[in-house]
């Protein structure tokens, strides 16, 4: 009412409930739904955050963890590379070799194609986001987001932008 643009953040991450389970996120997808519902019933814009990368997730994962996020409804996401950091439970893993990270070539062409998906009306808060040593452990590249971000710039010239592949 007083004209400000109040948007509702969603740390979603992915659709897939096994992989939300293994990441110890609290909930599942029907959680994220319900309330990504509730938000825009009061006319909340929501902005849904994804991760690429997730262990166990391939590609064609993170193309369906976007169509079910667009099926419920979203009017923007902010995408990023999973980040392997100091004191966390997947650093451990990643310390023992259990753990594979996303290169930044899977990275651009899988975020690339989601993007390329996206439907021309959702906002794309974040395309890419990097962290800083020490606290980065992997992959090297995301302690520059330039290297992503000019990496699908490329990707989107040569292929086609957002809502291309619809």
């Amino acid at each position: 009412q007083q004209g400000y643009e109040v948007w509702l953040e969603l740390g979603l991450q992915t659709a897939h409930d096994k992989t939300l389970k293994r990441i110890n996120r609290g909930h599942d997808f029907a959680c994220y739904q319900a309330t990504t519902r509730a938000a825009r019933e009061r006319r909340l814009k929501v902005c849904c955050h994804l991760i690429t990368g997730l262990p166990g997730e391939t590609a064609a994962d993170n193309l369906i963890t976007l169509e079910r996020v667009l099926e419920t409804g979203v009017e923007g996401i902010k995408l990023h590379p999973l980040h392997i950091v100091e004191g966390s439970t997947m650093a451990k893993a990643w310390r023992a070799g259990r753990l594979p990270t996303i290169s930044l070539e899977e990275y651009v062409a899988t975020a690339g194609e989601m993007i390329r998906h996206t439907p021309p009306d959702v906002i794309y808060h974040r395309i890419c986001a990097s962290a800083r040593r020490p606290t980065l452990l992997a992959p090297d590249w995301c302690s520059n987001r330039w290297l992503g971000m000019n990496g699908l710039w490329q990707y989107l010239l040569a292929n086609g932008g957002q809502g291309s592949a619809i």
